[in-house]
């Protein structure tokens, strides 16, 4: 082994400069050939960074995937160029998950983020690495890893995601009245009964039937009768409340669940509809009405119970002609 001390100044920073040369002339190869190997899948290539002197060297491509090219960056790049450019909400915990690794909690540092583009826009990267060199006293002093970037293959997702739920929301909707349907309706019961067994708000329940409506298909049809369950749907969802969800019971049952809401004022509500129901001109010689039973849960009865008994109510007002609510 050559002794450095053989070495003058001037040949030692030339040696220096000569290795520095070297090492950048291997990267760009290395860089390249990972352009080839990994372009196609989405990797942005290998990364390292010496924590010690916290300056960090990766593939120029997960710079230029947001937008930096060479003369963009630093001469020494910091860890921090890319954390400063995370979105706020993944700031932290990507952060954190950082950390643990650093101090030994976990085994290896792997993270899913959103990242600023120099146009504003935001690019998501999946990145995984894991320290490769410890000090003998346990500290960390090189990490290599390796990036993807995954935006396209996450919006993808999201569309994918927002695509099934618009299905399953449809799935969910009764045609006619685009209320839920009977079993969507049922689940969103049995929902909103938890929810008041573990917050102990008040949960009121209005059924609504629409009067003489077996009658009325026989004497005016079934596109009249389909008509006046489309327009009564629309009444109901034009009561823009957020703790209201209804859907179609039964052929011309309505059923209405009213969250964090007094028997008082699910009644008012009740009342409101019936009165917009009867002033609503439909294609026929009459008045089209409603009746409505009005409960609310109590805590020691099942949900069967619950319903038997504003059932009962509708029931009730049906019998008294009609057009009425009953609570």
């Amino acid at each position: 082994m050559e002794d450095i001390q053989e070495y003058t100044r001037e040949e030692l920073i030339s040696k220096i400069n000569d290795l520095t040369r070297l090492n950048k002339e291997l990267l760009e190869t290395y860089q390249n050939a990972e352009r080839l190997k990994f372009g196609w899948t989405g990797s942005l290539g290998q990364w390292f960074w010496d924590y010690r002197n916290n300056e960090v060297i990766f593939n120029s491509l997960k710079a230029e995937a947001i937008g930096y090219a060479k003369e963009d960056l630093p001469d020494k790049v910091p860890f921090q160029f890319f954390t400063d450019k995370l979105h706020p909400d993944d700031k932290e915990s990507v952060m954190q998950k950082m950390t643990d690794h650093l101090t030994g909690k976990a085994p290896v540092w792997e993270a899913k983020y959103r990242i600023q583009a120099k146009d504003g826009s935001w690019k998501v990267y999946q990145d995984r690495g894991k320290v490769t060199e410890w000090s003998e006293k346990g500290e960390p002093l090189f990490l290599k890893g390796i990036v993807f970037d995954i935006t396209e293959e996450e919006q993808g997702r999201e569309k994918l995601e927002m695509k099934n739920k618009r299905m399953e929301d449809r799935l969910r909707r009764d045609p006619l009245t685009s209320l839920y349907s009977r079993s969507a309706i049922t689940v969103e019961l049995a929902r909103c009964v938890n929810t008041h067994k573990k917050q102990g708000k008040p949960l009121s329940l209005i059924l609504m039937s629409i009067d003489h409506y077996n009658e009325d298909e026989k004497d005016y049809g079934i596109v009249y009768s389909e008509e006046v369950l489309n327009r009564i749907g629309k009444i109901i969802r034009s009561k823009k409340q957020a703790n209201l969800t209804a859907g179609r019971y039964r052929e011309a049952v309505f059923l209405l669940l009213l969250e964090d809401t007094e028997k008082a004022e699910a009644i008012d509500i009740a009342d409101e509809l019936r009165h917009e129901v009867y002033h609503t001109l439909f294609d026929i010689s009459r008045h089209v009405s409603i009746s409505a039973g009005v409960s609310s849960y109590i805590p020691s009865e099942t949900i069967s119970e619950l319903i038997q008994d504003v059932s009962e109510k509708l029931a009730i007002a049906s019998k008294k002609g009609g057009n009425q609510v009953i609570s």
